[in-house]
């Protein structure tokens, strides 16, 4: 497309120079002599001949103009199809990384779910010991009375040797008793 417009403009500009060089001794017949050529034409021929220069120039101009249109199009369309695939690389990226994040979460509360299970398997089986421990406690002291460590403890209340020790309620645990020695502990070193 380059090369014609380029032929066009050549030739458009070597028949207007002919047409000038032909015309600079007009009469009524005009002798045409260029480069080489020659003949004998009226000022109508020069003036079509003149219409024939200016529309080939402007063919080619307008062919020129077309070709440089459309490879300044060409490349803004490579630059903006280079660009949307940078933006499709860059979602895909951003896509993936939020699908890991997802899946990574996903495995979190799976994880998180599972614990929560287990503990509370644990405490479901922690609280049956303590109701057991607690049901053979209550049955071991219907069974059995008091010693000086119970009451010393504070478990139990009373005086062992008078016979009077009971046991004491669960939510009192004083630690003082009848049979508690009365001068005060000395510290543990």
């Amino acid at each position: 497309m380059i090369l014609v417009g380029i032929i066009l403009l050549i030739l458009g500009i070597a028949v207007g120079v002919l047409a000038v060089i032909a015309a600079l001794g007009a009469s009524s017949l005009v002798h045409l002599a260029a480069l080489g050529l020659q003949r004998d034409s009226h000022a109508i021929e020069l003036v079509i001949a003149g219409g024939i220069a200016v529309l080939l120039f402007c063919l080619g101009w307008a062919s020129l103009s077309a070709w440089a249109r459309r490879r300044a199009r060409i490349r803004r369309e490579q630059r903006e199809q280079e660009r949307l695939a940078d933006v499709e690389r860059a979602a895909a990226a951003e896509r993936t990384e939020h699908e890991r994040r997802m899946e990574e979460a996903g495995l979190r509360d799976e994880d998180l779910k599972r614990r929560e299970d287990e503990l509370a398997a644990r405490h479901d089986e922690l609280e049956s010991r303590d109701r057991d421990l607690t049901r053979r406690e209550t049955e071991w002291r219907e069974h059995n009375n008091p010693s000086v460590a119970d009451v010393v403890t504070g478990r139990a209340q009373g005086n062992v040797s008078r016979g009077t020790a009971e046991w004491a309620d669960e939510g009192t645990n004083t630690g003082t008793g009848t049979d508690a020695p009365d001068a005060p502990r000395q510290p543990r070193q």
